[in-house]
Parts: structure tokens; C-alpha cells; sequence
């Protein structure tokens, strides 16, 4: 799951970053026939994605990424770029960045803007204006599937308490009943 988000975020880097405009040539002469059109469309098509151009960054090379408050030998560790956050039009628009913590226990996710941060593929960077103490003191970022399951947990635990508070349908250690002819089941 982990190595699909990777390579859907390459890709949406690789497009978003980029900041390209792509244009179409004409020819004013017409192709001799329709075949040699698609061979041509379809091979440009086949080569248009088969290697990276130097104004694109790989999601492998971001994720992991160490993030800095600034470029100086006084900037300071602030973490480091744990996923990519994309919009229903596939356009990176958040960097989550873990935050606190010490060797990885106790960090916690917390977003930054995309165009809030700067890549510095020189030096595998990334670069945010904001202070470590204000990160740090951010919200954490919730995902999803962690709203779901938070609230799941809450619709379990209100039917637990529900069953709790209701009388039983038999009270415990009540007594058997008598068969007829006055032996007990």
C-alpha cells in the first residue's frame, strides 16, 4: 500500500512540480494516412514519460527528506517529509512532516502547505519558513482512515455502554423453573 501512495505521488510530484506547459505543434502538411498518424502519436505518447527531466523530483528522493527552517548553518532540524497529500485533481497540496519525538518514537504527523515548502534537490532538503516550536506545536494531521476508525471506536463503545445500562433480559442466578409434576429443568 505504502509502495502504490509512492508511486501515485511520483507521479503527481513529477506533474505538479514540473510547472511546464506542454504544447502541440501543427503541420501544415497532412499526413499521407491515418496509420502513420497513430504510429507517430502513439510512439511520442510511449516516450513522453520515460525518463526524468531535471525540473522533476522523484517521491522516493521527497519522502524521507529532511526539512530545515532555513538554508544557514544556524537553520535547524525540524523533521522529516513522512507522505504527500493529493487533491481529487491528483495536485500534490500538502508535505506531512514528522515532527517531535526521538529516534521516531513520540513524532507526529503534522501538514504544511506545498507552497509553503521549498525543495532543494542540491542538497536533499526541504525548506519551510515556519520555527520547529511552531510545528511542533501544530495540530496533527488526521488521516482518513484514521477518522474512520476513530469513529468506529466511538460507535463500539457507545453500543458497549448501551448494553451496560440495560437491565438483563434474565437476572442471574435466578432460579430454575419447575417442570410440571414439580422437578426442575
Amino acid at each position: 500500500m505504502r509502495a502504490q501512495k509512492t508511486i501515485a505521488a511520483l507521479a503527481v510530484i513529477t506533474m505538479s512540480m514540473a510547472g511546464t506547459a506542454f504544447a502541440q505543434t501543427s503541420n501544415s502538411q497532412a499526413p499521407a494516412d491515418s496509420a502513420s498518424t497513430s504510429a507517430a502519436s502513439s510512439t511520442s505518447a510511449d516516450t513522453s514519460a520515460d525518463q526524468q527531466k531535471s525540473t522533476q523530483m522523484l517521491a522516493s528522493n521527497i519522502i524521507g527528506m529532511p526539512v530545515k527552517n532555513g538554508t544557514g548553518g544556524d537553520a535547524q532540524d525540524i523533521g522529516k517529509i513522512t507522505d504527500l497529500v493529493l487533491n481529487r485533481e491528483q495536485k500534490t497540496v500538502n508535505v506531512l512532516v514528522g515532527v517531535g519525538g526521538f529516534l521516531g518514537i513520540g513524532t507526529k504527523e503534522v501538514g504544511v502547505p506545498l507552497n509553503e515548502v521549498k525543495f532543494n534537490p542540491g542538497t536533499k532538503t526541504a525548506v519551510v519558513t515556519m520555527s520547529k516550536e511552531a510545528l511542533e506545536k501544530a495540530p496533527a494531521y488526521v488521516t482518513l482512515e484514521e477518522k474512520q476508525a476513530k469513529t468506529k471506536q466511538a460507535q463500539q463503545n457507545a453500543k458497549m455502554k448501551q448494553q451496560q445500562t440495560q437491565p438483563p433480559s434474565s437476572p442471574l442466578g435466578a432460579p430454575a423453573t419447575p417442570a410440571p409434576g414439580g422437578a426442575t429443568k
